[in-house]
């Protein structure tokens, strides 16, 4: 529960800093499948993801609680993402991999 107020905290100051969450993740999917030459945009959830795996890799070089926290906070916000769409996602997943 305290992990949940911490995370919940985290969203409402970046939210106010940068915007919606679900937006950027969005629209950072479409810069991304554009720069790719995908004919799908990727779902937002997806990259959300993505920051996950960075996060992580980051924590290969030295320990940082900052990289875990934000590790976290993405899972969780790609979680809420991937439930609110499941149908739409699946499909935009589904075209990404048959462009294959």
């Amino acid at each position: 529960r305290m992990l949940n107020e911490k995370l919940k905290q985290i969203r409402q100051t970046k939210d106010a800093e940068y915007g919606s969450f679900k937006t950027n993740m969005n629209s950072i999917g479409k810069a991304w499948s554009a720069l790719l030459g995908l004919e799908t945009d990727l779902p937002g959830f997806m990259v959300a993801n993505m920051y996950v795996a960075a996060k992580l890799i980051r924590t290969n070089h030295s320990f940082k609680d900052d990289n875990y926290v934000d590790a976290e906070n993405y899972l969780h916000q790609a979680k809420l993402m991937q439930e609110e769409g499941v149908d739409a996602n699946t499909r935009m997943i589904n075209d990404i991999r048959n462009e294959k």
